[in-house]
């Protein structure tokens, strides 16, 4: 059996092409935290109870607690950036961890989309239940059904995003503004279309069109993807995202249709 040690002269001798093969592999089996972690992750969860903790994870080893500012502790994290810079004084930052209350270590699928963007390992701890997870990037990516709703990750827009990337290899923008920009006279989508390239048309439908909708409210607030043979995808707030046959309701609620322009 080949040991660590044999493994790491074994990748130096080959060409360069598989270094990042080598930091990929390394990287993998420092990626679980210690006995010695899981139970400080544990102790701060313990501290939070039905609150998720959370915090970051230096280079140094030390699990470092960070105060949550999600508007939903309960059921989501969000790492304050003081803490986190803070933290950056101390070492360089490694990984991200948090608990689930009450619940399995499972990642959820939030957590998994966003260590994808983290770029990091994150840890997962569940109290009472002392489990514990671990996850990497790895190039993971959500179906386009089925997803949770959770504003900036997987929402209306996320998900045209997704399927503009997928689909048309485009890398669509994500406008910096917080959740409840409609309360504040903003038109958001509208906006974002314009700033994607997009056209607004009134012709035959066309896959890939974007759908602005107006749902119960001011301006457009919901968009949606025009797939073809009469479906749209999209993602309601609360809700899971889905397909829908385009027509009645829908029909009546959508305002503008906008084109990539060519």
């Amino acid at each position: 059996m080949v040991n660590d040690n044999g493994i790491l002269n074994l990748f130096n001798r080959l060409p360069s092409i598989f270094k990042a093969a080598k930091a990929a592999f390394f990287m993998g089996k420092a990626m679980t935290a210690t006995s010695e972690q899981i139970a400080a992750m544990l102790d701060y969860a313990a501290q939070a109870g039905a609150r998720e903790a959370c915090g970051l994870v230096l280079d140094s080893g030390r699990v470092y607690p960070c105060r949550n500012l999600a508007d939903d502790p309960e059921h989501f994290f969000r790492i304050d950036p003081a803490g986190r810079a803070a933290a950056e004084q101390l070492g360089r930052v490694v990984g991200i961890w948090h608990s689930h209350p009450y619940g399995t270590a499972e990642p959820s699928l939030i957590d998994r989309a966003m260590c994808e963007r983290s770029g990091l390992p994150w840890h997962v701890v569940s109290h009472p239940g002392g489990d514990y997870r671990h996850i990497a990037p790895s190039g993971w990516r959500a179906d386009y059904l089925g997803r949770p709703y959770c504003y900036g990750v997987f929402d209306c827009w996320e998900l045209v995003r997704d399927w503009y990337a997928r689909e048309r290899g485009l890398s669509l923008p994500r406008p910096n503004e917080p959740d409840g920009w409609e309360e504040r006279g903003l038109d958001l989508f509208t906006t974002a279309a314009e700033a994607a390239g997009f056209i607004w048309v009134d012709d035959e439908p066309q896959a890939g069109d974007v759908l602005l909708m107006q749902i119960r409210g001011q301006r457009p607030n919901h968009v949606a993807v025009w797939l073809g043979d009469g479906r749209i995808l999209h993602h309601l707030r609360d809700r899971q995202s889905e397909t829908h046959i385009y027509g009645g309701w829908w029909q009546r609620v959508t305002v503008r249709r906008a084109r990539i322009r060519a």
